[in-house]
């Protein structure tokens, strides 16, 4: 049985979904990204680093794993899912797993215009992956749910999927997978998900 503790985001939901994916038990503990899921004692309890999200692994002593990406390699290393068992399988899945995605991220990148270009860089770069196979890594893995969370979310940037066709169909497969949907509606949100994002962001950078 795992405790996921995450809010409605991207990060989290790149979590529920694997977990979805993966057919792992799990318990979901509601984490408010506006109110700074770090300043809840019950938050601090279990993320030493202060990262969201965070799951509990009680079939394993209790291990703790904070923040998306080793989340998402502890979990599919786990269940021997969605990672290749073979070291090259396993550097190809990481490679697009660890790709940088920061400065796609309006908040964080110098001003709007930085990071629309950045995403069309990427965007280009998934898209010609793509015309070659049907998942980032050859096969669907952690990879595809990490970037899927958030190519989901492109109008961020005013960004739509003109010119991205093999973009756009991975998009649409992802999304049409049973774990997913079931994964998204394990943290839900009352607003759009490009709106609740927007409002988080606009609180934690204040």
């Amino acid at each position: 049985m795992i405790d996921l503790y995450a809010a409605p985001t991207p990060e989290g939901w790149k979590v529920s979904i694997a977990l979805e994916e993966l057919r792992i038990p799990y318990a979901v503990h509601p984490a408010s990204a506006c109110e700074g899921p770090g300043l809840t004692p019950d938050y601090q309890r279990v993320s030493r680093c202060g990262c969201a999200p965070v799951i509990v692994d009680h079939d394993a002593d209790g291990c703790r794993i904070s923040d998306a990406g080793p989340a998402l390699v502890y979990l599919a290393e786990r269940q021997g899912q969605l990672m290749p068992a073979d070291a090259i399988g396993r550097s190809r899945v990481m490679q697009w797993l660890m790709l940088p995605v920061d400065g796609t991220d309006p908040a964080r990148a110098p001003d709007p215009k930085s990071s629309r270009e950045e995403m069309l860089r990427l965007f280009t770069l998934f898209d010609r992956r793509l015309k070659e196979s049907d998942y980032l890594a050859g096969s669907y893995s952690i990879a595809d749910i990490a970037h899927w969370c958030w190519v989901r979310m492109h109008a961020w940037s005013d960004v739509d999927m003109h010119g991205f066709a093999s973009l756009a169909h991975w998009l649409q497969r992802i999304a049409a997978r049973d774990a997913t949907r079931r994964g998204l509606r394990a943290l839900p949100t009352s607003e759009r998900p490009a709106e609740h994002v927007w409002r988080v962001k606009s609180i934690l950078l204040r």
